[in-house]
């Protein structure tokens, strides 16, 4: 997503939204894991965080509801008088939803590790190819979803769309499980509210079927709608096209 952040009082109305650069000690979260300073990023996940869940769409939804809890996960609409400085501080997180061979889902530890845009354009999330979970050998663990969330709702950015196709070549792009063949998917969260967060639906690409879809929440209910589908015209060189559409999912009403 790219995004210009600018207008006037940005000192203040960072203030105002309890923000500064001040010395005071944090405590650290449990559920976040960052490089230590100068460290390369890390190339592993830590697990679990979140689980066990019998299903996966019980997992998918903890999964949001957790990350959107945490600090500055939110910019709120960009109609909202306050959003230039809400993005200027907000963050993505990332996590994997993987498979066990306990027949469970699992949500991993999360990390805000990234690259700083430095002109505010853009926000990211590294999320490393791996999940540790001591309690399983390294290949008995089943990718599923990429988790994070996007500060203000945007849709799939190219990076996301390039990322988990790097990912489904490292994995597999479908994975058995006691469900049936899962296939591996990238999720990007959003919320609505920047004040109280909550978990208001997703973006979602799933690269064996090429298509993008919408999830949104109203209340208990959720509908799902396909937003475009990607067309790759070079697999070697990674490029492709975006074709938008609306059309109902072919599925559930259910994530």
């Amino acid at each position: 997503m790219w995004v210009n952040a600018q207008g006037p009082g940005v000192a203040l109305a960072i203030a105002a939204l309890g923000v500064c650069g001040c010395s005071s000690p944090q405590v650290a979260d449990p559920d976040i894991v960052r490089p230590a300073p100068g460290a390369p990023f890390l190339d592993k996940l830590p697990g679990p965080m979140l689980g066990p869940f019998s299903s996966p769409s019980s997992a998918l939804l903890a999964a949001c509801r957790k990350i959107l809890t945490k600090p500055h996960s939110s910019a709120g609409a960009r109609d909202h008088q306050d959003f230039d400085i809400r993005w200027r501080v907000s963050s993505e997180y990332c996590a994997w939803m993987y498979y066990t061979p306990d027949q469970q889902y699992v949500v991993s530890k999360l990390t805000d590790q990234s690259r700083v845009d430095p002109l505010q354009r853009s926000k990211s999330c590294l999320l490393p190819s791996w999940v540790d979970d001591p309690r399983y050998p390294p290949d008995a663990i089943r990718y599923i979803y990429a988790l994070h969330n996007h500060p203000y709702g945007s849709s799939l950015t190219e990076n996301d769309i390039r990322f988990i196709v790097s990912e489904g070549l490292a994995h597999g792009f479908e994975s058995e499980t006691k469900d049936g063949r899962l296939r591996l998917s990238v999720v990007a969260f959003f919320s609505r509210n920047a004040a109280e967060p909550s978990c208001d639906g997703f973006h979602q690409y799933i690269p064996l079927t090429g298509q993008l879809l919408k999830w949104s929440r109203s209340g208990a209910n959720w509908q799902c709608e396909q937003t475009g589908s990607v067309r790759w015209s070079d697999a070697d060189t990674r490029t492709f096209s975006v074709q938008k559409r609306s059309a109902p999912c072919e599925r559930s009403n259910t994530p």
